[in-house]
């Protein structure tokens, strides 16, 4: 008697619960739990990444090329005013020898503002995507030096200016080692 119960309630749970579940699949109007964090119905837009100038009136954040083209261009925007302006064109970030612009995904400034660290082809490193390739572009003559060399993809990890934006310092790696090297940031 007590199996013929319990094996009525779970047939009554289990067909009770794909009903429901055909039910609300139908159903746009109903909030459920994988409508909120299996979908990205209400998954919020990114900004960014953003950086503030060293003048502290001004950031810099990445948008969209102009006119439709591949890449993204680094865009000025004043805090004040909100005047927007293009300081590097995604054309600016195509390497030589390549057709299409660096896919960016983090970029700091020297502290003079003369010169741009480009971070992209990341890959993950644990729970952060830390290691990958870095690229040094020189405002002045809009030059695009990839650091390291012609060394393997996405090997270089936490590379930073130097205190005066002369030199990028940053760590290698390989299967199983690690190296620091710096470089000129300078061509």
């Amino acid at each position: 008697m007590l199996r013929r119960l319990l094996l009525g309630c779970f047939l009554a749970a289990t067909l009770g619960g794909t009903a429901a579940a055909q039910r609300t699949a139908g159903d746009s109007s109903l909030l459920t739990v994988d409508r909120i964090f299996a979908s990205s119905e209400f998954r919020g837009g990114s900004f960014g990444p953003l950086a503030w100038l060293s003048d502290g009136v001004a950031y810099t954040t990445l948008e969209p090329a102009a006119g439709g083209k591949a890449g993204r261009d680094l865009v000025r925007y004043d805090a004040e005013t909100g005047l927007r302006t293009i300081l590097v064109p995604a054309a600016r970030l195509i390497p030589a020898g390549d057709s299409t612009p660096l896919e960016v995904e983090e970029y700091t400034w020297s502290a003079d503002g003369r010169r741009l660290l480009v971070f992209t082809s990341s890959q993950q490193v644990w729970r952060n995507n830390t290691r990958g390739d870095y690229w040094v572009l020189d405002l002045a003559g809009w030059s695009l030096k990839k650091l390291g060399g012609n060394g393997p993809k996405s090997t270089l990890m936490f590379a930073k200016f130097s205190p005066d934006g002369s030199r990028v310092g940053w760590c290698a790696t390989a299967s199983t080692t690690s190296t620091s090297k710096t470089s000129r940031a300078a061509s």
